[in-house]
């Protein structure tokens, strides 16, 4: 019912990684396993469906990944990253570009840049 990965994408070439990471999600998916991944790569963290961000054995944020990836300084704080795709909305953001939308994987980051993009045209 349960799999629990731990840093299972670790010394994996990008290939590696993809096939690890669509084994899980099929997993998930189509064999309705719950599947636990813990990892220090963002990225992969923004596939989740829920996450949790420890430090040192405290739990400092339960949410989803839009939720987590909305306050990147507490990540930081945490000695984590942000998703590129994430850092490139805030970044963004920072600069005065009005972007409502998730962040995190690098398919919301193109929706939510494509959608501001068709109110300036």
């Amino acid at each position: 019912e349960c799999m629990i990965f731990d840093e299972s994408t670790a010394m994996l070439d990008p290939q590696g990684r993809r096939e690890v990471l669509e084994t899980m999600e099929m997993l998930n998916r189509e064999k309705g396993i719950t599947v636990i991944t813990i990892t220090h790569h963002m990225d992969e963290a923004a596939r989740a469906g829920r996450i949790l961000v420890l430090d040192d054995g405290k739990i400092l944020q339960d949410g989803t990944p839009e939720e987590i990836f909305s306050q990147p300084e507490m990540l930081i704080g945490a000695g984590l990253d942000v998703p590129q795709s994430a850092a490139l909305v805030h970044a963004l953001r920072a600069e005065g570009w009005n972007l409502p939308g998730r962040v995190g994987t690098p398919e919301d980051c193109v929706e939510t840049i494509c959608r501001a993009y068709e109110h300036l045209a």
